[in-house]
């Protein structure tokens, strides 16, 4: 039975391939076992679709904090986000996610959460 060829690994920034069905280099496997326990501690969003989607959006944004770009800097994101919450009437379209890094995703959070209670701007 024939390989299937090398594709790139899905950490950010990373330019290795691999053939693994994790979809991550050997020196980025451990993502791929932190990220499935996650899962099934979770419920809620998940699943292949959710998984392309976010890889989708990664790429496009060159795996880049969108909200740290803006602001002058150069970020490796780990996350995405909907721009508008889904709360707030945001959509799940690939136009409403960006790329994002940790501690600007929690900001954003907390300030949608103050707002959310009425205490923020």
């Amino acid at each position: 039975m024939p390989t299937k060829p090398p594709r790139p690994c899905r950490a950010p920034m990373c330019a290795s391939k691999t053939t693994d069905n994790h979809g991550y280099c050997d020196a980025h496997a451990h993502l791929a076992v932190g990220w499935n326990q996650k899962r099934q501690a979770k419920s809620g969003r998940g699943g292949r679709p959710w998984r392309r989607q976010r890889d989708r959006i990664l790429r496009r944004d060159n795996g880049l904090c969108q909200p740290c770009w803006r602001a002058g800097r150069v970020t490796p994101a780990i996350e995405v986000d909907h721009i508008v919450n889904l709360a707030a009437g945001g959509s799940g379209s690939d136009d409403n996610l960006e790329a994002i890094c940790g501690p600007c995703h929690k900001a954003k959070t907390q300030e949608e959460a103050l707002r959310g209670r009425g205490d923020g701007p």
